[in-house]
């Protein structure tokens, strides 16, 4: 029980969050509504966990929480690429506008000369 208070404690929390960053223009629409909607979702999961029990079961997992368990697993670990994919491309980008002013320098350089 306490570990379900605090459960919907944090979710409500990260809504009255992602709410704030929405007002403040920092989150686009799309994002809002999908964290509210999994944050939400965390809730009704935490009033009422055997809710997930019908889903796991038509999958072939015996307990609704292995499966949330599992699908959190995959999410993140599919999010965690994306996230380095979008960091190494970044790091590129930041190479290539480097050694473009480091060249625009160089040749300002020689004019001045």
């Amino acid at each position: 029980m306490i570990f379900q208070i605090l459960l919907i404690a944090f979710a409500l929390f990260a809504i009255t969050i992602t709410t704030k960053q929405y007002r403040l223009r920092k989150v686009s629409l799309y994002w809002f509504i999908s964290w509210t909607l999994l944050w939400t979702i965390v809730i009704v999961v935490a009033l009422i966990p055997q809710a997930t029990d019908p889903i796991a079961q038509l999958v072939g997992i015996e307990r609704g929480a292995d499966l949330l368990v599992y699908v959190a697993i995959v999410v993140l670990s599919y999010g965690l690429y994306r996230v380095l994919v979008r960091l190494e491309k970044v790091q590129k980008e930041i190479t290539q506008v480097v050694r473009q002013v480091a060249i625009n320098k160089a040749e300002k350089s020689k004019g001045h000369e």
